[in-house]
């Protein structure tokens, strides 16, 4: 095999896009209709009704992996956007560290796998040693602090399988991978799907409470109002600058109140427009008293242009955030129903720590994550971790 086609395998996986970012499903600005989509799956599931799509637990892992068996066999692996492998020595060859670290003993799982050829799957590392666990061990890929059985070398969670031809063009066919596939000595490779290997009974009382919120917020959802939440999507009619303000106003609530308000947009926006990113870079012929001059004026217009386009739209703005946040609500009471249900989960956490959540898929609608927000959220317990303090 050249490195030639293995280049080739991976530039065909970055164009049949593997999993990376998933949108929140109570941000509803691209497509409302899907959001609704969503929230009716999921409650689907839980309600043990019929459920278009699937839903699955999101885990919150560390470096994402693509692993596959080729057609004649072949095991191959490599960094989800990167470069696949077939052998330890073009590992080493590429000299970085971190890929021999970790892809060398990957490959070396494949190789003994239940996987079958022209398969290929993505996961999340949990963990990863030298030598089986002697006993179940506590690990923290990320921020959520994972128990991982005994006798364990390698821990993943997977969320997405391929089909891989005899050209090496990857393919996604699932987002709730046959994780059987995956099993090898000192392989834990966990069930994520929530389907019929849990009993998900929702409580009467919550079914009703979401199908309220849910039902109500719909039905407030306007063509004309839908059609508004989609500028603020594409930002077609705005400021130049303000999708990109909306779209962090919600980044800055998902880890602090939770909640959407035209008061609390307002004040982000000074904190949006004094962050460096938007302030314009000194030129080679001012001073620095001119550049500070200059910083000043731009960040009073663009805060002046910001709150025109919030005062411009204001009653709408209260229309879709009320819409948003009951769409918070009824996922909080869904995630809350989750809670209980966590005892059968295959991937467990330690001593109870909430799970990142969850991710309903549909074959028309794509796929959405449902997180808590607020200061119990994981958004938020995620920006204070302490790895990622700069």
């Amino acid at each position: 095999m050249t490195k030639t086609y293995f280049q080739f395998i991976s530039e065909a996986a970055k164009v049949h896009a593997t999993t990376g970012h998933l949108d929140h499903v109570t941000h509803l600005y691209a497509d409302p209709q899907a959001t609704f989509h969503h929230f009716t799956n999921t409650v689907n599931h839980f309600e043990g009704k019929k459920a278009m799509g699937t839903i699955s637990q999101k885990a919150d892992g560390g470096m994402s992996v693509k692993a596959a068996k080729l057609p004649d066999g072949t095991p191959v692996v490599g960094y989800k956007t990167g470069e696949m492998f077939s052998d330890p020595k073009q590992i080493a060859a590429t000299g970085k560290e971190h890929y021999v670290r970790s892809l060398t003993p990957i490959l070396k799982h494949v190789q003994g796998m239940q996987m079958k050829p022209g398969t290929g799957f993505q996961f999340d590392l949990l963990h990863q040693s030298d030598a089986p666990t002697s006993k179940k061990t506590i690990t923290q890929p990320n921020t959520i602090h994972y128990a991982i059985p005994k006798g364990t070398q390698l821990s993943v969670a997977a969320h997405s399988q391929y089909s891989v031809d005899k050209h090496g063009e990857m393919k996604k066919t699932s987002n709730t991978p046959d994780v059987s596939q995956l099993q090898a000595p000192g392989v834990h490779a966990p069930e994520l799907a929530m389907g019929k290997n849990l009993k998900l009974e929702m409580h009467p009382n919550r079914s009703k409470k979401i199908h309220e919120l849910v039902g109500d917020a719909k039905s407030q959802m306007t063509p004309e109002l839908a059609k508004f939440a989609k500028t603020l999507h594409t930002g077609s009619g705005h400021h130049p600058k303000f999708h990109e303000f909306h779209e962090q106003y919600h980044s800055h609530s998902y880890r602090t109140s939770g909640v959407r308000s035209v008061p609390e947009m307002r004040a982000y926006v000074n904190t949006f427009t004094n962050k460096k990113a938007q302030q314009p870079a000194k030129r080679k012929t001012e001073t620095d008293a001119e550049h500070k001059m200059r910083v000043s004026t731009h960040k009073t217009e663009l805060s002046r242009a910001l709150s025109t386009n919030i005062d411009k739209h204001e009653e709408k703005f209260h229309k879709v955030f009320g819409i948003h946040n009951q769409l918070i609500s009824a996922k909080h009471h869904i995630l809350d129903q989750m809670r209980e249900h966590e005892a059968q989960f295959q991937l467990q956490t330690h001593k109870g720590e909430e799970h990142e959540g969850l991710v309903s898929s549909l074959p028309k609608h794509g796929m959405a994550k449902f997180v808590r927000e607020g200061s119990a959220g994981f958004p938020k317990k995620n920006n204070d971790n302490p790895r990622f303090a700069k």
